[in-house]
């Protein structure tokens, strides 16, 4: 973790694993992990070169090259803000894309979370990306 979680609650820091073990199937290259962690019907906006792409939180899952030759890493670069209200929470992480370890693009993800029988689920997100100045 490169960021520090000092003062966060117990909730924020559920919401904030949900994002962690989301991103982490990027690198283990394990879909259902991801999946696992999403309302798949959820929406999702990505901003690629200022154009957006609409689409479904399984649809994010889906453009990941599971099969890519090389590591693929994406992390939280700095510390998040997250905000927690009874069964909804909002997440602003900052990021880093690697791949093999060298800073391929780098964005800010707005995560919104779900609570659904006492766990959270990512139900949305928005993205943008561009390569690091």
């Amino acid at each position: 973790m490169r960021y520090n979680t000092t003062g966060f609650s117990e909730e924020q820091l559920a919401v904030l694993a949900v994002a962690e073990k989301f991103l982490g199937g990027i690198a283990a290259r394990d879909k259902n992990l991801m999946l696992a962690q999403i309302l798949p019907s959820g929406g999702a906006t990505l901003l690629r070169n200022g154009s957006p792409i609409h689409t479904t939180l399984a649809g994010v899952v889906d453009r990941i090259p599971f099969d890519h030759p090389k590591d693929m890493t994406e992390i939280i670069s700095d510390t998040p803000t997250i905000l927690v209200h009874r069964d909804i929470a909002m997440a602003w992480t900052p990021y880093e894309f690697l791949i093999d370890n060298i800073v391929d693009h780098v964005g800010t993800n707005i995560w919104s979370f779900a609570k659904q029988d006492g766990k959270w689920f990512v139900s949305g997100v928005a993205d943008n990306s561009h390569k690091p100045e």
